[in-house]
């Protein structure tokens, strides 16, 4: 059963953290250079929705966090927040730094205008969320850090009303609705007071679009948290239907759109978290993708920052076929990244954990 006192005991949670950045860090070089067949670039060309397995895991993570706290600290909501804090701010304020180096304050494609003073402090306080021309102008990446950080504080609240799977798939279900709802409401007014084409893209990427994929999250909680961890066949044959659905759902849509495809996505990613919880293969839970994955968020916000660098560095020529050219960059991307992760990870990342991990201790002190 999910009742481990750390939750990085769970070999599979790393995994699929590695598993979800190297889905993104393959769609990213397939922007820069897609591969020759047309199949391979529709598989790729899906590494986007690397980002809603971080989403899911998450969620199944920080429910299962709580739980564990609740148990044995005084003020489990409160450290929780210290935790979430630390774990996340260093890295990211130093993302701000680095990137408004690169990219500068002029125009992009998310601030057309240029970026002001207001954007930065919507970024830093990681409410770029919440604004079209903010969510991702200064930190190109920084919308899904932005959602993060806003479902964070509905966790206490979450984990106190959804105790069953029955409320989670209600939560999911009301989540589905909402979005569809605000999404037509906001839209006439997002169009009139910001540049206009940039409204339907933040509409796929703020937070009431990816409230139902967190909620599938903790529907893999309330579903795991009572089954034993070893059911091999089980989870061979569960992992074997998330790969099935991760083909088929490269060309889906549903009615309204009311189940986008991202979110088609997460029900192929809660399968495959179930099969590895259930069998966790050596394939896909092996030291490598488990080291990939505690290095994930610092390989998440540096590997872009070179993309754009990619073609002039090993300038490629046509001899080269399309598919090699991609493969190439992605070796040379991921081995760049993840080596400048690791000294991030070491750094910055642990030292800002470590610290939060004092704070707590201090308050939960018996002096205190």
């Amino acid at each position: 059963m999910l009742q481990k006192a750390e939750i990085n005991q769970y070999e599979f949670i790393d995994a699929l953290r590695g598993i979800a950045i190297l889905l993104v860090i393959v769609f990213h070089v397939a922007i820069i250079s897609p591969p020759s067949l047309s199949v391979l670039r529709m598989i790729v060309g899906s590494g986007a929705f690397g980002v809603q397995l971080f989403y899911i895991v998450s969620a199944l993570t920080l429910f299962l966090s709580m739980d564990q706290r609740n148990r044995v600290e005084k003020r489990p909501a409160l450290n929780f927040f210290i935790r979430r804090l630390f774990r996340i701010v260093p890295l990211f304020y130093l993302s701000v730094f680095a990137y408004s180096l690169q990219m500068g304050t002029g125009p992009n494609y998310w601030a057309p205008n240029g970026i002001a003073w207001w954007q930065y402090a919507l970024t830093l306080l990681f409410l770029n969320g919440w604004h079209p021309e903010a969510i991702n102008a200064i930190v190109p990446l920084g919308w899904s850090i932005a959602i993060e950080m806003t479902f964070y504080p509905l966790i206490p609240f979450l984990y106190k009303k959804i105790k069953d799977s029955g409320s989670a798939i209600l939560f999911i279900l009301v989540s589905l609705i909402m979005q569809v709802v605000l999404a037509a409401a906001v839209r006439p007014f997002l169009l009139q007071h910001v540049t206009g084409y940039v409204v339907q893209p933040y509409l796929y990427l703020w937070f009431f679009a990816q409230l139902p994929v967190f909620g599938i999250g903790l529907l893999l909680y309330q579903i795991l948290r009572g089954q034993p961890e070893r059911d091999l066949r089980l989870g061979s044959a569960l992992v074997s239907l998330s790969l099935f659905l991760y083909i088929v759902f490269l060309q889906s849509t549903t009615y309204l759109n009311v189940m986008p495809v991202y979110f088609l996505y997460g029900i192929a990613f809660s399968i495959l978290t179930m099969g590895l919880y259930f069998n966790p293969i050596k394939l896909l839970v092996n030291p490598l993708i488990q080291w990939i994955g505690k290095i994930s968020y610092s390989l998440y916000l540096v590997h872009f920052i070179f993309l754009s660098y990619l073609k002039t560095w090993i300038p490629l020529t046509s001899d080269v076929g399309k598919t090699a050219q991609f493969a190439i960059y992605f070796i040379f991307l991921f081995t760049l990244s993840s080596g400048i992760s690791y000294v991030t990870y070491r750094l910055i990342e642990l030292p800002g954990m470590e610290f939060g991990k004092k704070l707590i201790r201090k308050l939960e002190s018996p002096a205190s």
